[in-house]
């Protein structure tokens, strides 16, 4: 038994690897820096605004292929996720963050405040995060074409 390899076919499947290689390179870091940028826009226009100070303290840190996302208003969990009985994970949840990450946000059950949530944080990372991988996926289907 014989096995020959059509050089035509072989010089395309060279050309669809190295388009990969620099998909890798390229493409996947433009990507992160654009979807942290978009999910920091997001989450500035879905926050709910009194002063505006948590609208200001949201931000995306880029650096390489390492992009960081942040609210830094010291209330902004409590806000996104609500307090007492309103308490609701939901978004986060549903990318796949584990509960325990809220309960540093919990409280102390010194007082009794029950503030619903008013998601703006990890709604707008799920959107993101989906936009990507559907950006992602265009960009793998016209690499390997």
């Amino acid at each position: 038994m014989s096995l020959k390899i059509n050089q035509t076919d072989l010089m395309s499947l060279n050309k669809k690897l190295n388009n990969l290689r620099a998909f890798d390179k390229k493409t996947l870091s433009k990507e992160l820096g654009r979807t942290a940028l978009e999910i920091a826009r997001k989450a500035k226009q879905n926050a709910p605004v009194d002063k505006g100070t948590l609208k200001q303290s949201i931000r995306a840190e880029v650096r390489g292929k390492t992009v960081e996302v942040i609210a830094g208003a010291s209330y902004a969990p409590y806000i996104e996720f609500g307090t007492g009985r309103l308490v609701s994970l939901d978004d986060m949840l549903e990318l796949g963050i584990p509960s325990s990450y809220a309960e540093q946000f919990k409280g102390k059950g010194i007082k009794e405040v029950n503030l619903p949530p008013r998601p703006f944080f990890f709604s707008s990372a799920r959107e993101g995060l989906k936009d990507l991988l559907n950006r992602l996926n265009n960009e793998l289907n016209k690499a390997i074409k």
